[in-house]
């Protein structure tokens, strides 16, 4: 199994992955905002106690029991993924853009047979379909010098003693290999230096890290849902969601000071990793008309069961010499299958109905992160251990307004989803704004929106105890403009 690096700080969950099952993985896949229809996009995602919109299957899926007629709607988005780092002093920018799919799916209204007049079932609905559920598509550089340490002294430390045909074959031995690490001749056991030993020691070097993520996590859902009285709504989703992640990331590092023939020059270590898999959860939801303007609305969704997730990997490192030296060495393909438990969440959410000119509504969200498990247990116990330690609940805000034109409405929204570290590990808010417009009338709608993502992390370029790098602080600013078509029919 592959090698768990803890860093003297959570890595920057977000965007890279050190080719292990760990705690990255954990966080990767627990933490997600619904991207769904237009509509619940632009009003930040505060649509739990309103309804009759398709997002509804994977937040509360009692809305679909607003639905009085049957819709197929469809929510094509362009999603821009910009980054910003700043790395011992340097600073650095890049982009990586993408069209996607925000949800396709259909509701479908039914009548009861025969329905008595007593019967308090006015109508219930079934709905199938596809939400997106997370974007994994960015592109990060970060680069600065550092004079303090090299990728090289972690590499001592995992080295430790080992002979070279025990080096993990995926760095350690891949760096034995190409000469940035060996052992010293006549030294008892096996001692090992590195490359900036040789001559004169480590004075300085340029690190530079490219990392480009891409894939997504999309839920296909199967709900149901009941009009009760025209005041209480009910639904069930059943969501099968799926994820594709592949992440291809460089580590170069440019000695500054080569003074003889004999030094590195520099060396590049590559990463290339592709995880696939899909999972099981439940969701159950209710939606009660206190009054003809207030209503509330609540949810549970189960933990994700993510069963026989597949990681793909492998590494490779080149390192060139003053003297014209060269040397390459790849590792072998890595593959491993493991299972991920995310954890529970729980909804509240409530809207003020402003007659026919609009509404205001919110949304509370309570999710606890450090209930998340790697599975089996007895394999990632001390994994486990990490993130109930480093991980929190977080508290996740959604507030949004709508306000009626005629047959045209505009809207806006803001959501604030809390850091899933504990207190003073790592950042981790996110906060988003949006605003938007629709167009509806008996048949059809048209929606379109504009959404604006921001938020903190630290990334450790490598570390351990006794080797401690400067975090570089990184930016994220993502836009996303969606445009969802709705047909409605009998």
């Amino acid at each position: 199994m592959k090698k768990i690096i803890l860093t003297t700080g959570i890595l920057f969950l977000f965007l890279s992955a050190l080719i292990a099952q760990n705690e990255e993985d954990v966080l990767r896949y627990s933490s997600y905002q619904l991207v769904g229809t237009a509509r619940y996009m632009g009003l930040g995602g505060a649509t739990g106690a309103i309804g009759a919109d398709f997002s509804a299957t994977s937040s509360n899926p009692a809305g679909i029991g607003l639905y009085k007629r049957s819709e197929f709607s469809i929510s094509p988005s362009l999603y821009f993924g910009a980054t910003e780092s700043a790395y011992n002093g340097k600073s650095l920018d890049d982009s990586k853009n993408n069209f996607a799919m925000g949800n396709v799916g259909m509701v479908m209204v039914f009548e009861p047979i025969d329905r008595l007049d007593k019967n308090p079932l006015q109508n219930y609905q079934v709905a199938i379909g596809l939400n997106r559920l997370k974007d994994f598509n960015n592109r990060t550089l970060i680069e600065g010098i550092n004079d303090q340490n090299s990728l090289l002294d972690a590499y001592l430390e995992y080295a430790g003693s080992k002979s070279p045909v025990y080096l993990n074959e995926f760095d350690t031995r891949l760096a034995f290999d190409t000469y940035l690490i060996d052992t010293v001749s006549g030294a008892p056991n096996y001692t090992y230096v590195n490359a900036y030993s040789y001559i004169g020691g480590f004075s300085g070097a340029l690190q530079r890290k490219s990392i480009v993520t891409k894939g997504s996590m999309n839920e296909w859902v199967i709900s149901g849902g009941m009009n009760m009285s025209d005041r209480f709504y009910l639904g069930l989703t059943f969501g099968f969601p799926y994820i594709r992640y592949y992440q291809e990331s460089t580590y170069s590092e440019i000695n500054q000071n080569p003074d003889t023939l004999r030094d590195l020059k520099q060396f590049n270590y590559y990463e290339n990793l592709e995880t696939r898999g899909a999972g099981f959860n439940v969701k159950v939801g209710a939606i009660y008309k206190l009054t003809q303007w207030f209503r509330v609305g609540a949810a549970f969704h189960s933990p994700t069961w993510f069963n026989s997730l597949k990681d793909k990997w492998n590494t490779s490192i080149d390192a060139d010499y003053q003297n014209g030296d060269s040397f390459t060495e790849s590792s072998p393909r890595g593959e491993y299958s493991y299972d991920i438990q995310t954890p529970w969440r729980a909804i509240g959410s409530a809207t003020f109905l402003l007659g026919t000119r609009g509404l205001i509504s919110a949304e509370y969200e309570y999710v606890d992160y450090s209930k998340a498990r790697l599975r089996p247990s007895i394999d990632f116990s001390d994994v486990n251990e990490i993130v109930e330690s480093k991980f929190d609940a977080a508290n996740n805000v959604r507030v949004g307004a709508e306000f009626n034109l005629g047959m045209v409405q505009v809207r806006g929204g803001y959501a604030y989803y809390g850091s899933p570290f504990k207190s003073g590990v790592n950042g981790g808010e996110r906060n988003i704004f949006s605003g938007g417009a629709g167009y509806r009338n008996r048949d059809f709608s048209v929606d379109a929106v504009l959404s604006y993502a921001t938020s903190e992390l630290d990334y450790y370029l490598y570390g351990t105890e006794n080797v401690v790098v400067n975090p570089a602080t990184i930016n994220l600013n993502n836009y996303s403009f969606m445009v969802t078509l709705g047909f409605r029919f009998d």
